[in-house]
């Protein structure tokens, strides 16, 4: 399991603050006495006026998609903190948003802390406000006692939740129907489980989302879906993964050989491609520089591997340039791979040298839009100036009937024919 992976493992299993009798105002973790604003389910704590407006729209487009499959939660449950930490120190290693959770002497308490800003757009943020809401549903009813390890919901659900805000605001991925047969065999059920995504290489956990997506669109797709979402959150077999405790939420189902193709009829279904017209190369180099903006640009790679979350920014990077190969302009494919290679290697050894692959990256890359914008500039020069006066095409004969006169053999022997009043 990758670094990160563990450091938020860890944190989300150690009940911080577990102390049956403490009050409210002495768990641990609590936020400082900072500006907040609320909004139903959450509370957010900020000096920044803005990142806190943010968290708190971030975190209710969350809630819509977490709605959907559970009903509200009876009783007082309190709202999930979100808690701003920009300020403060984060180890190496740390994960950039943490949901943690508390039990006081008034019930569980979540949060989620935010060390770096680049969670909001990276999804990192997305997916600990929704594994606090998974987190909620399964102890609310059902606290760990104190010295239990805490049951954590599997990494298919939240993933399936974070893919589906994703697509919502982005589009379904354009490299999940070519990752799909390239994989080269069908999907099975039982090796899905099994798989980790925090180790997965940027095809590999394209093709584990959709996946998981459309897992989780088969479960919605059930009669009562809700009341089995209900009853899956309450199996301690939950967080174990499996297909045994599906099975046993939503009994309509039926078998596993059932759900198994549900589930894989689903995959080809929201994998078909939307579009295969290539970009251009002005259109693939913006888009590049997007996915680099997000990681403080090509020169800064390395800086940015190093800091808070930077092994799943580098991830989450290969993964977009990944989708970007499959609609890319055939000049440009050779420098996302490249750049796909650089960032998946940041990924695991963010100290590594890179300063030269870079360069050479950028260097090729600049040539190539120069070019391209030299030829797009005497196309059009060519379009202007020389084919002005270009002769006019001679038209074709028409008929009397308007249709186009033809002087082929084959047409003119008709025309004899019909001259003749045959």
């Amino acid at each position: 399991m990758a670094r990160e992976e563990r450091v938020l493992t860890t944190l989300a299993v150690v009940l911080c603050g577990l102390f049956l009798g403490c009050t409210d105002a002495a768990f641990a973790g609590r936020p400082d006495p900072v500006p907040s604003s609320r909004s139903g389910v959450f509370i957010a704590y900020s000096h920044d006026r803005d990142l806190r407006n943010q968290m708190l729209r971030a975190a209710e487009s969350a809630f819509r998609a977490w709605e959907k499959i559970h009903p509200p939660a009876e009783g007082s449950a309190s709202p999930v903190v979100l808690n701003d930490k920009t300020r403060a120190l984060v180890p190496r290693g740390g994960s950039a948003a943490v949901p943690l959770i508390f039990e006081t002497e008034a019930g569980l308490k979540l949060q989620v802390d935010v060390y770096d800003k680049a969670s909001m757009a990276n999804g990192l943020f997305d997916k600990a406000v929704l594994t606090a809401l998974c987190l909620q549903a399964m102890h609310f009813k059902n606290p760990t006692p104190a010295g239990k390890e805490l049951s954590l919901p599997p990494a298919w659900l939240v993933e399936a939740l974070a893919e589906e805000l994703r697509r919502a605001r982005d589009g379904a991925p354009e490299g999940i129907y070519s990752a799909l047969i390239e994989s080269g065999r069908p999907p099975e059920l039982g090796g899905f489980f099994r798989q980790n995504p925090g180790i997965l290489d940027a095809g590999s956990i394209v093709l584990y989302r959709a996946r998981a997506l459309a897992l989780l669109e088969v479960l919605k797709k059930t009669d009562a879906s809700r009341k089995g979402f209900a009853s899956l959150f309450v199996d301690p077999a939950f967080s174990k993964g499996g297909v045994d405790p599906i099975l046993s939420a939503f009994p309509a189902l039926g078998t596993q050989s059932e759900l198994s193709k549900l589930w894989t009829l689903n995959i080809a279904h929201s994998s078909m491609p939307s579009r295969m017209a290539s970009l251009t190369v002005e259109e693939t180099d913006a888009e590049l520089a997007d996915i680099l903006k997000a990681l403080n640009g090509p020169l800064k790679l390395s800086e940015t591997a190093c800091g808070t979350g930077g092994a799943y920014r580098m991830r989450e990077a290969a993964v977009r340039l990944f989708n970007l190969e499959f609609r890319a302009h055939p000049l440009h494919r050779p420098i996302l791979q490249e750049y796909r290679k650089i960032v998946e290697l940041l990924a695991r050894k963010p100290k590594l040298r890179v300063a030269a692959q870079i360069e050479e990256a950028e260097s090729v890359r600049a040539y190539l839009v120069q070019r391209s914008q030299k030829i797009t500039d005497y196309l059009n020069w060519f379009e202007v100036t020389q084919l002005e006066g270009a002769p006019a095409a001679v038209p074709e004969p028409v008929s009397s009937s308007g249709s186009m006169l033809r002087n082929d053999p084959y047409a003119l022997y008709l025309d004899s024919l019909e001259s003749r009043g045959w």
